[in-house]
């Protein structure tokens, strides 16, 4: 009996909800890394607490900040065949490591260059775990949860950024740096051997015993023999080839399009700039509240709230299309009212609050669907011959996007940064309007035979 069937027979019922704490972690680790440049850059921005011995200058800070995304945009490209190679799980433990060390040598770092160095190789492994872990959880979950316990990617997300920001604020670099790297290996430790590999990955490197043995442990009920039929059909369909299979028909390239635009929808709505440059977004500010404190205040707000997205997709009387929208409209709103702020009212004392307001509502807007929904539909979209590939260039172009947004931070108004993020909601509302079927409750199988191939016929 392997480790994993023992943990399985521990938790019983509860082991799907523990996998999905555990490899949802991977999202903690990756938003308390992409976090961290906001209270790490307001330190090296003085000279207290800063290891550099000075301060760093606007573009030094720019390069820290979007560096990151440089490395998450090559990472799912370079890491696709050891996906297909060794499977999910084993790509992931591989992929982890990279965390403990680069924060290891942050914790001692002076120079700048090592900054630039760990930045880029953290962007390397959270670009490509954040492809590879929708598609492993997606294989993992039966189909009735499966949007319920993926939404819960949210909470887990948010609780990354308030660990950054609360930490971050208050320990010296090297102990924040430092609880980084030890928490990583905590998790290393529980995916290796604690958690499966995926059905899908079993059933075709290992057969169908093997797999049928794997779904006995994630499943309650005790006939899999439908869903085993299932996995066993879309494998054996469905054989992987060529990278360039992404592009070679009307369905992959339309699987890839609905899987890649709502991640361009979530990064252009403004998250990542907020996130990254949270403190200095508010040190811009006439908010009387310290900026460390707006920053915990927003994430806290986010993480109270990451609950709304799982309650509304479970209560069934709102579909992941109609969430969309109406998360979209919202968050619009609150870019629209930053921007009108740093347009106009910087120097209106009594719309001081305005700033805060719009990002408190900015969050809880998000918290609402475009946070996890555009994640789960890289798990779901994409045919098995080209799940891997599809999640990774989707995962590449999600952070390409990214970089110039970050560079440009210290370079454009701010009040046009926002302004233009307000357009890019209300755009697209209209896309995901006529463009977005909806998803929740299909099988993988349904998914791929009756939205993709309909849809392109």
């Amino acid at each position: 009996m392997e480790s994993w069937e023992i943990a399985a027979d521990f938790f019983g019922p509860q082991y799907t909800m523990f996998i999905v704490f555990v490899v949802n972690s991977f999202f903690f680790m990756g938003c308390m890394t992409a976090a961290w440049t906001s209270p790490v850059l307001a330190k090296l921005n003085g000279t207290e607490d800063n290891p550099l011995g000075r301060p760093i200058s606007p573009e030094e800070s720019d390069l820290i900040g979007s560096l990151f995304y440089v490395g998450a945009a090559i990472g799912p490209l370079l890491f696709i065949s050891s996906v297909e190679k060794l499977g999910r799980k084993k790509a992931l433990i591989l992929l982890s490591f990279i965390v403990p060390i680069a924060y290891a040598t942050l914790a001692f770092a002076n120079k700048v260059e090592i900054y630039y160095i760990c930045r880029v190789a953290l962007g390397f492994y959270v670009g490509a775990a954040f492809s590879i872990q929708p598609v492993y959880v997606s294989e993992i979950i039966a189909a009735d949860e499966r949007g319920y316990l993926m939404s819960f990617v949210s909470f887990f997300s948010i609780s990354g950024l308030l660990a950054a920001y609360i930490l971050g604020s208050f320990l010296p670099l090297f102990y924040f740096n430092s609880f980084i790297a030890i928490f990583s290996l905590i998790i290393i430790v529980l995916l290796a051997f604690c958690c499966p590999e995926s059905p899908y990955y079993v059933m075709q490197f290992e057969g169908k015993n093997r797999a049928r043995e794997v779904l006995k442990k994630l499943r309650t009920k005790n006939d899999v023999e439908k869903e085993l039929e299932e996995i066993e059909e879309t494998v054996e369909e469905e054989a992987r080839k060529s990278y360039l299979e992404l592009f070679s028909t009307k369905e992959n390239f339309k699987a890839f399009v609905m899987a890649t635009t709502p991640l361009l929808l979530q990064q252009f709505s403004g998250i990542t700039v907020i996130i990254t440059y949270s403190q200095l977004i508010f040190i811009e500010t006439d908010v009387s509240i310290p900026s460390h404190q707006c920053s915990i205040i927003v994430a806290g707000l986010q993480l109270i709230t990451t609950f709304l997205t799982p309650t509304l997709l479970k209560c069934k009387k709102f579909s992941r299309k109609s969430l969309l929208i109406f998360t979209l409209l919202g968050v619009g709103f609150c870019n629209f009212s930053i921007s009108f702020y740093f347009f106009f009212a910087r120097n209106i004392g009594y719309l001081n609050w305005l700033p805060l307001g719009g990002l408190i509502g900015f969050v809880i807007f998000y918290n609402c669907g475009l946070d996890p929904i555009p994640w789960m539909l890289i798990g779901e979209i994409y045919p098995m011959n080209i799940k891997a590939v599809g999640s990774a260039f989707s995962a590449s172009v999600f952070s390409l996007a990214v970089f110039p947004l970050l560079y440009s931070f210290h370079k454009v108004p701010m009040c046009y940064m926002f302004l233009g993020s307000a357009c890019c909601c209300f755009l697209g509302t209209l896309y995901v309007k006529i463009f977005v079927t909806e998803t929740e409750g299909k099988s993988l199988r349904e998914i791929h035979e009756n939205i993709l191939r309909k849809t392109v016929a």
